[in-house]
């Protein structure tokens, strides 16, 4: 499906057909740790679909493993000759063990989506409330290209260029400050069929203090499923 893509680092309207689901496996880097994340996304409808996430820590002394529930709903497409734009609203909820209690944190999104043959371009919101640090907005932008318009049955490439930015706003800890972060995100986006490759680097540029944070990075594989009934 020409279609079938997002952002690496930000949020994309795409949502899975009804009854198929998917699976991926992702080595990323953020905060300066390693995590493998394993998701299993379903579509309820074509309009609505949840994803199952598991990130596990890759290195000893980093944060327990995070789960994750996330839905989207997609509430607005519109298709034309080769394209088609769509909209759609994101929710989730993330459990993180934190000594002898579990520490429940939410998000709220919106995306929209511009997807054609050649080109594509994404655009996003999202808000995170953290139980125990500072809650997180952010706005995110990409731009994507297919150089060559190959069909389903060719080994297909997309090359993606991202903005994104995080702003960090303070809760009632005083240790705790307010930070923004804009970063610069080149990635890629390989399939062939039902299988695609996707990897990226977030680059920051843009930040408050004398130190640059970490880059993020993410290496990927996702594998589509056709729709059980």
């Amino acid at each position: 499906m020409s279609m079938a893509h997002e952002p690496l680092f930000g949020l994309g309207p795409h949502t899975m057909y009804k009854y198929g689901f998917a699976l991926e496996s992702e080595f990323e880097q953020f905060d300066g740790a390693w995590y493998n994340t394993s998701e299993l996304l379903y579509g309820i409808t074509a309009d609505w679909a949840i994803t199952l996430a598991a990130a596990y820590p890759l290195e000893t002394g980093t944060t327990p493993t995070i789960w994750a529930l996330r839905t989207k709903y997609r509430f607005y497409r519109e298709d034309m000759p080769g394209a088609s734009k769509q909209a759609a609203l994101h929710g989730g909820i993330f459990l993180s063990p934190d000594g002898a209690q579990n520490r429940y944190d939410y998000f709220l999104g919106l995306s929209y989506g511009y997807e054609s043959r050649r080109h594509y371009f994404f655009s996003g919101l999202r808000y995170r409330v953290n139980n125990n640090f500072s809650n997180i907005a952010r706005a995110d932008i990409a731009y994507g290209i297919r150089p060559w318009l190959l069909e389903y049955l060719q080994p297909d490439p997309v090359f993606l260029i991202e903005l994104n930015g995080r702003t960090n706003f303070a809760k009632a800890a005083a240790s705790e400050s307010s930070t923004y972060v804009l970063g610069f995100s080149p990635g890629l986006l390989f399939s062939y069929r039902n299988v695609m490759f996707k990897t990226g680097i977030m680059i920051p540029f843009i930040y408050d203090g004398n130190t640059k944070p970490p880059n993020e990075l993410i290496v990927g594989l996702e594998y589509h499923f056709p729709p059980i009934y």
